[in-house]
């Protein structure tokens, strides 16, 4: 599987009814997307909920890369780019990604970047996230969890969804965002 994710950043004054209005009118279409595992439309408003910013910040998985591929290449992605111009694609590969039958009911995330100090094993890190996983599945806050790793950056990228809140880190590794609708491929 691949993660990927793009962030737009939005003006402080940016109206974000407006992005929750474009998930809700459209956010159907990425149902049943060939190729997709599963795509959270995040979004933020700044002061609310630890968020630092107003932004737009959809994380996907993707089961294949020519699903990724197809989607980057088509109508609406082009819209997006249309409206808030080309965004940067992250993309990493996923360790693994889970989610529960009732994953739609998530209303919010975190997106966790990590960089990996030089000198240690990535095997070392993936395991790591083997146990974070595990410590997370098996209570019934989280509804999705995603573990991937860049290797053009060396991060580690993760992703919780959950019907609750997530507290601030504090140090900036760990955005939070409202999640507004989720769609599975």
């Amino acid at each position: 599987m691949i993660a990927m994710r793009y962030r737009i950043a939005l003006p402080a004054d940016y109206p974000m009814e407006i992005i929750e209005r474009r998930i809700a009118e459209r956010g159907h279409l990425t149902d049943g997307l060939p190729g997709l595992g599963l795509k959270a439309y995040l979004y933020s408003r700044a002061g609310e909920d630890g968020a630092v910013a107003n932004a737009y910040a959809p994380f996907y998985l993707w089961r294949t890369s020519e699903g990724m591929r197809d989607f980057l290449s088509g109508p609406g992605f082009a819209a997006l780019c249309g409206s808030f111009g080309r965004p940067v694609v992250e993309s990493a590969v996923a360790w693994f990604g889970e989610w529960k039958n009732d994953v739609a009911e998530a209303r919010y995330a975190a997106v966790e970047r990590l960089l990996l100090p030089a000198g240690e094993g990535v095997d070392a890190w993936r395991a790591a996230q083997e146990g974070w996983r595990e410590s997370l599945w098996n209570g019934d806050g989280e509804l999705a969890v995603v573990a991937a790793f860049d290797p053009a950056s060396w991060t580690l990228v993760r992703l919780r969804l959950s019907r609750r809140r997530f507290e601030s880190d504090g140090g900036g590794a760990r955005e939070l965002y409202r999640v507004g609708r989720v769609s599975l491929g």
